[in-house]
């Protein structure tokens, strides 16, 4: 970062913290609207799912998306009782715009009728709160209400509590550790400071993008903590330096320029690095995960422009007793002694701490993805008491049923005798598979359009949507059962329904996710190689991020899939890891992991240039920032456990494997396996580095507090 920047901001620091307040406060402006704009959709257009859903809403008015069900529990349900129940929900019906029962059936001691909008998800999910005031007053007595409107609007409230909840976690844990590592003073406020107008900026910039984009329902909880922990980490290594700046030279100023130059330089490196690994999730063709990646990327881009402007301004504030570095700790000394350690050995080292790595990523063999289940949803929201009613009596299928939809392409084919047999044959074939509990077929509405082209038949699992089982229902209906039915020539049959959507989602994700990954691996690497000057840098910097990554999954499989669901993932009923988390869990681990990294590679580059030698440059950098690096690691395990707390599945896992990258990466990459690398390539490691600098004229360095060497 370039000193004439530097001075520029600290001269008008006044106008930068005014509009960093504003932007702040733009973003909790912002906030308040932000979730009646975000969405749970899973849609994937261009799948057969996508098409057989668009042939429900035009042709048959069945917007799933856009439709709720009310259901009531009575033992007596004869057929005038049901008249009285059906005319109670048209009464409550008649305040809301665009609701109309298009079904209504008794079953079990249970009556439920579907009520349908022709919204979209997220506008449907808006009528939630009116609908259920509608039902208390003129409806049926004890009717509840679910369907994927209400559901979604059911876990907004609770997203935004376990984000409340977890923000304070988080921040009292970055508090505690800010104060062992910078001491209790006005330095602790600097990065609280950073942290909300960070995240305030990115809040800001959602609420935009969610007025033209889908942005996934689980966005601000994303940015609101991984922002924190970024920000908090990025400025805790800032102040580091600049103390030890500063007492070099009486010179504030020049303290901070040398800050800038060296530790700002490696921030905003370290932050484009994160913003690289999640601008490839843009390459997705799914809209959730897409979303996670713009408020992933959002959130780094942020704490770049933080680090920029408002980092040097709130730094030029502090005072001499804030700037005074702390006394030589004992944890240096530790990394030191740690560090030779490693080095007398490295072979050794390399080897045990590369089998610990493959031990933690073993479970991987038994990764099992499902796509968002209602399984794993808090049990408390009243639409999923009125899912859980519902699969007591009729059993877990039947809330997402599969759907078969027969397209003849011309008016009245279905009538045709072909097709008759060949959907008879279908229908009878599914009734008699293992994972089948009803196949509804008709000749009449709602099995058949008005216009008589489009046919269904509605499918009811034995087993929950998302389930291994059901994933497997879909794939043997749409590879066996429909060619084995014969259609005549010219007769589309898609599959739609939540179970077959769940698995084009998770299909169109994975299919693409080599490209993505091998895209974020490629910039990744580049801008690490660019920064030190090694491509062997670069690249070991890369295998080490993919190491960290494949234990952190492992350790978030073997916590689900043995049953710790009550504490940090998934409950032990669906033993499967949400299809997004993965991904996700890739894009930003492989930043954070890097960034980490960064830190330490480019001290010992500064080391090696300074000195020309190769284990004294480990030992050095690792004895000035092993400490400050592994608090600020710390500091982003903390924030992170603001979401491992929380009541959704997916966000739980997402936070553990974060957390246990993050954690694997300080102990075991940083700590034994980078320095051993890096002490059995020697020289070869710093590629164009060459040898040492030549030393800095001592009154230069004191005059304007930048020595030369590459920035850190």
């Amino acid at each position: 970062m370039s000193e004439r920047w530097v001075r520029a901001v600290v001269r008008t620091r006044s106008v930068v913290l005014v509009l960093w307040a504003g932007v702040a406060i733009l973003g909790v402006i912002g906030a308040t609207s932000l979730s009646s704009r975000l969405s749970t959709s899973l849609d994937v257009p261009g799948t057969a799912s996508f098409a057989a859903n668009a042939i429900l809403v035009h042709a048959f008015d069945e917007n799933a998306d856009g439709s709720f069900t009310v259901v009531v529990a009575d033992r007596h349900l004869d057929p005038a009782r049901q008249r009285v129940l059906r005319t109670e929900l048209s009464r409550a019906l008649a305040g809301i715009a665009h609701a109309r029962v298009v079904e209504s059936q008794s079953v079990a001691g249970l009556w439920y009728a579907v009520v349908s909008t022709p919204l979209d998800l997220t506008r449907a999910a808006g009528l939630t709160d009116a609908l259920r005031h509608r039902l208390a007053t003129d409806g049926p007595a004890g009717a509840l209400l679910t369907g994927p409107p209400a559901l979604q609007s059911d876990l907004g409230p609770v997203l935004r509590a376990d984000l409340a909840r977890g923000l304070v976690v988080a921040l009292v844990a970055a508090a505690l550790l800010l104060a062992l590592s910078l001491g209790f003073g006005e330095a602790l406020l600097v990065p609280v400071l950073i942290a909300l107008a960070t995240t305030g900026a990115s809040l800001a910039a959602l609420e935009v993008l969610a007025r033209h984009l889908t942005i996934s329902l689980y966005a601000p909880n994303l940015v609101e903590l991984v922002g924190l922990g970024l920000t908090v980490d990025y400025t805790l290594l800032l102040v580091h330096r600049l103390r030890e700046e500063a007492s070099r030279g009486p010179d504030p100023i020049a303290a901070l320029v040398a800050t800038m130059a060296t530790a700002g330089r490696t921030v905003v490196l370290s932050g484009l690095v994160v913003a690289a690994g999640l601008a490839a999730l843009l390459l997705e063709p799914v809209a959730f995960v897409r979303s996670l990646g713009i408020a992933g990327l959002v959130v780094a881009l942020a704490a770049v422009a933080s680090a920029l402007s408002l980092a040097p301004a709130l730094l030029s504030l502090l005072g001499p007793t804030a700037r005074r570095a702390r006394p030589a700790r004992a944890s240096a000394v530790a990394w030191a002694r740690w560090a030779r350690v490693v080095l007398a050995r490295p072979r050794v080292a390399l080897v045990g701490s590369l089998v610990l790595l493959l031990v933690l990523a073993s479970p991987l063999v038994g990764l099992r993805l499902t796509p968002l289940t209602l399984a794993s949803l808090p049990r408390s929201m009243p639409s999923v008491r009125a899912l859980d009613l519902v699969s007591s009596k009729l059993g877990p299928g039947v809330a997402t049923p599969l759907t078969v939809v027969i397209d003849t392409h011309r008016a009245g084919g279905v009538g045709a005798p072909g097709e008759a047999a060949a959907r008879a044959r279908l229908a009878t074939t599914l009734s008699r598979d293992r994972e089948v509990e009803i196949a509804a077929v008709g000749t009449a509405a709602p099995f058949v359009a008005g216009s008589g082209r489009y046919a269904q038949i509605d499918v009811v699992a034995r087993d929950a949507f998302g389930s291994p089982d059901a994933q497997a229902l879909v794939a043997r209906v749409r590879d066996r059962l429909v060619p084995a039915a014969h259609f005549p020539a010219g007769t589309t049959v898609l599959v739609g329904g939540a179970p077959a959507q769940g698995v084009d989602f998770l299909t169109r994700v994975y299919s693409s996710a080599p490209l993505f990954a091998l895209a974020a691996l490629v910039v990744t690497s580049l801008l690490v190689g660019l920064a030190l000057s090694s491509w062997v840098l670069a690249l070991l910097s890369g295998a080490l991020a993919l190491l960290s990554q494949a234990a952190a999954l492992g350790i978030t499989v073997a916590a689900v899939r043995l049953g710790l669901g009550a504490c940090v993932a998934s409950p032990a009923a669906t033993a499967q890891v949400e299809g997004w988390v993965p991904a996700f869990l890739f894009a930003l681990l492989l930043g954070l992991s890097t960034d980490y990294q960064v830190f330490i590679l480019a001290r010992v580059r500064e080391a090696y240039r300074r000195h020309g030698d190769p284990d004294g440059a480990v030992v050095g950098a690792l004895e000035r920032t092993g400490g400050v690096v592994s608090a600020a690691a710390l500091v982003m395990v903390g924030a992170l456990a603001g979401l491992v707390i929380g009541r959704v599945a997916g966000l739980r896992e997402l936070g553990l494997g974060l957390a246990a990258g993050v954690l694997v990466d300080v102990v075991l990459v940083r700590g034994v396996l980078l320095p051993s690398a890096l002490g059995l390539l020697g020289r070869r490691a710093y590629g164009r580095a060459g040898g040492p600098d030549v030393p800095p004229d001592p009154g230069k360095e004191g005059r304007r507090g930048v020595g030369r060497g590459p920035a850190t």
